[in-house]
């Protein structure tokens, strides 16, 4: 996505005028899943009328009306990259209990908390099982006209109250009358607070957009890494092991290296810095490696013997997981990065490969299951924002 595409998602994030209702929640990787829990009263659709900049006669309220929505679950599709979610709770979107939404419930961006009048303990519950499902979450204690005729201090020992039971440092005061259709029409609406917490979340989008992506777009390309590496190393163990082949194991991890390289970040590396990327691994405790550049007990034919040639695949392997993890964490290629970067790798990697026999080394899934499981091990860093 270009720049100018994000400046224009961004800019009609809250103003968009094709926000329609979903019958069911869709899981797509390609959509920003912003959520909103709190009690059927604390007033959740109003705040998202106000943070949507309507009017009293084009609320959603309205609409969830006349399409007939009665589902206690509101599903809004802002647009093509943004959907927001009006739920009590996430138990409530739970019991769809359909596998997209299970898979949804693993991408929520953002969660908004929403509460209202006297402090509830029991509401940090809700606050809890969202920050389980996101790492981002925006608390908002909304109906601060309901206090408008008392000193302004006790709405200030109020929200206290609720930073103590639900553990936060910041929670947006607002105010969304008038949406209700009850209402007396000729009274304004009376929309406070809530362009303090419009402009926090857009400012968090703009900053945290691009990394969102990345992230969840590393974690679709992780999965086309992983068979490079799966495909590299079945090469690589019969080149340890046939005749005249290992000494093609250094091409063949450069060549794997390329392309981990150009399907992570869309660029090539020139040979030159292949191998002074490479080189890094023939060092410090990684010297393992090093048969590759500096000869090993080889035979007449070029043939690893079995403890060289086990030390191979397990060099090999760490080397291209290590690669992988320096790229997705976007750190420089340094000797004390690889080393600190492989270890988790070496601790898990050589064990397997040493008690594995190795006919299963000519199996393709062997080494997908292997690459793929140590990199869900180290998981993925996300971006944390709590306000």
């Amino acid at each position: 996505m270009s720049d100018h595409a994000d400046h224009q998602l961004l800019e009609s994030f809250f103003e968009s005028s094709k926000a329609k209702f979903e019958s069911e929640i869709h899981e797509s990787p390609d959509i920003l899943n912003i959520v909103v829990i709190g009690r059927v009263s604390s007033g959740k659709s109003s705040l998202v009328n106000a943070l949507l900049k309507k009017t009293r006669k084009d609320s959603l309220f309205k609409v969830r009306a006349e399409s007939g929505v009665t589902s206690d679950v509101q599903c809004l599709k802002l647009n093509e990259r943004v959907r927001l979610i009006d739920s009590p709770g996430l138990d409530d979107v739970r019991v769809a209990n359909s596998n997209a939404t299970q898979r949804f419930l693993k991408r929520i961006d953002i969660g908004v908390l929403v509460v209202d009048g006297s402090s509830d303990a029991r509401q940090k519950k809700h606050l809890d099982d969202l920050k389980k499902q996101c790492d981002i979450v925006f608390v908002v204690f909304n109906k601060i006209d309901e206090y408008d005729k008392w000193k302004p201090t006790v709405l200030e020992r109020v929200i206290q109250q609720w930073k103590v039971d639900l553990g936060v440092a910041k929670i947006y005061p607002t105010c969304t009358f008038g949406y209700d259709p009850e209402v007396n029409h000729d009274m304004k609406l009376d929309i406070r607070g809530v362009e303090a917490l419009r402009n926090d979340i857009e400012e968090l989008l703009q900053s945290k957009w691009q990394n969102l992506l990345d992230s969840r777009s590393f974690t679709e390309r992780r999965i086309d890494a992983v068979k490079i590496i799966a495909n590299a190393m079945l090469r690589i163990n019969e080149e340890a092991f046939m005749p005249k082949r290992s000494p093609y194991i250094l091409g063949t991890l450069a060549i794997a290296v390329t392309e981990i390289h150009y399907l992570l970040l869309g660029q090539t590396l020139s040979g030159k810095e292949i191998r002074k990327r490479m080189a890094l691994f023939t060092s410090g405790d990684l010297c393992s490696a090093s048969f590759l550049w500096y000869g090993s007990p080889l035979a007449p034919d070029f043939v690893l013997d079995p403890i060289t040639g086990r030390r191979a695949l397990s060099s090999s392997l760490i080397m291209l997981l290590t690669f992988v993890e320096l790229l997705r964490r976007k750190l420089e290629f340094t000797t004390t990065t690889v080393e600190l970067e492989s270890r988790p790798f070496r601790a898990s990697i050589k064990p397997r490969i040493e008690d594995t026999h190795p006919a299963d080394w000519q199996e393709v899934s062997f080494w997908q299951n292997l690459a793929l499981s140590a990199l869900l091990s180290q998981g993925l860093s996300s971006s944390v924002h709590k306000p």
